[in-house]
């Protein structure tokens, strides 16, 4: 009774809830209803910088995402769960209930973070591609837009090569040429950011 009676109230509950979210899309998963890479294809959110992109590239980039935020959320849960249990008697009440248990659980989901970054790292070499095919044989094939817009820094796709399917940045010169569902053709690749230039079919 102790354990759920931390587990589902506030701050803890907000992580308990989260998690239960995570149960049910893994779930659903299992049943092949969703993909894994679900997340990356529904999330249109670019970043404001360069430099929080690529420490998130960097922590939790190689897997995905969802199993990125599945980690976080289990430890953050675990974290705020026993924070709570050992620090009870700081949440005082009313108010200052309420702004310490905030604390909590923001102390919580920061320590979660480098911690999932640990944790991602050995799982990198999992989901990396199987095949010896370069980048640059991707230049040529048709792809499908995956986001609901395409520009010069932000956009992804799904291209088929030998039966499977991959998920690849995109650029395009032209903002709001393509979005979600569209074909296109890729025609080069940067080494550099890692993504094709893509253009409308001509045919």
């Amino acid at each position: 009774m102790e354990f759920l009676n931390t587990a589902f109230t506030f701050p803890t509950i907000i992580f308990s809830t989260l998690l239960l979210i995570v149960i049910l899309f893994w779930i659903i998963a299992l049943l092949g209803l969703v993909d894994l890479d679900i997340l990356e294809s529904d999330v249109d959110i670019e970043a404001n910088t360069a430099s929080s992109s690529s420490y998130w590239q960097l922590a939790f980039g190689g897997v995905p995402l969802s199993i990125s935020l599945s980690i976080i959320i289990s430890l953050g849960w675990i974290i705020s769960l026993y924070t709570q249990q050992l620090f009870a008697y700081l949440l005082g009440n009313g108010i200052s209930y309420y702004l310490i248990g905030t604390v909590f659980m923001l102390a919580s989901l920061i320590v979660a973070l480098p911690l999932t970054a640990l944790l991602v790292r050995p799982l990198r070499r999992f989901f990396e591609s199987q095949e010896t095919t370069s980048k640059h044989a991707l230049v040529g094939l048709e792809c499908t837009i995956a986001t609901s817009r395409v520009s010069s820094t932000f956009g992804q796709a799904r291209v088929y090569i030998q039966g499977t399917e991959q998920l690849i940045e995109i650029r395009s010169d032209e903002d709001n040429t393509f979005t979600i569902g569209d074909s296109a053709l890729l025609i080069d690749h940067d080494i550099t950011t890692h993504s094709y230039t893509v253009v409308a079919k001509p045919w």
